[in-house]
């Protein structure tokens, strides 16, 4: 699913902070996508999931996922602008289905589903 971001989004702009100041372009996918996660998390954790098996680190899972978003692009030829908003965009886009994932587990979890 695309989430189109606006560019004057807050995380847009954290992640533009957190990117600019850097010759971005020769660091690897999961650097960058480490610290856009970073930059849009800004010290504050994602909500645990729920049930026993569920993930046990989202900031990563996180990560993991715009890595393979990044894989798929040429993301060293986008501006900084461009950049930004991709990984805000794939970013909401990851936490929208997991959430829904863990409403689906949840309800299966109490016997409802």
């Amino acid at each position: 699913m695309a989430v189109t971001v606006w560019a004057g989004d807050a995380r847009v702009v954290a992640v533009r902070a957190a990117l600019e100041p850097f010759a971005w372009q020769s660091f690897t996918a999961e650097l960058v996508c480490r610290r856009a996660v970073a930059a849009m998390d800004a010290g504050q954790g994602l909500p645990r999931p729920r049930g026993p098996l569920n993930r046990t680190n989202p900031q990563a899972e996180c990560v993991d996922a715009l890595v393979e978003i990044l894989n798929g692009y040429r993301w060293r030829s986008l501006t900084i602008d461009g950049l930004s908003r991709l990984l805000v965009g794939a970013a909401q886009a990851w936490r929208h289905e997991q959430a829904w994932f863990d409403i689906r587990l949840g309800l299966l979890l109490d016997g409802i589903g």
